[in-house]
């Protein structure tokens, strides 16, 4: 199951990471971004604006992300 979620600043998208069993990879536009062992976890890290995309975290203040993978559009 793979998450989208479109920001002016590009698409984040959570998938599973093929590289580590069982966990979840975050990433922009097709780049990684981070690791982890829950989708959810990924989904809170975009929301609290604490991915490492600087274009995100810093300057698209005006937007908000979801609060949960339920708002994020799954494929």
């Amino acid at each position: 199951m793979i998450y989208i979620y479109r920001t002016t600043t590009g698409t984040f998208s959570i998938e599973p990471d093929e590289q580590c069993a069982g966990m979840f990879k975050l990433c922009i536009g097709g780049m990684w971004l981070a690791t982890f062992e829950k989708a959810e976890e990924a989904a809170q890290c975009v929301q609290r604006r604490q991915t490492g995309w600087y274009d995100w975290d810093k300057r698209a203040l005006s937007e908000t992300a979801p609060c949960d993978l339920g708002e994020w559009e799954c494929l």
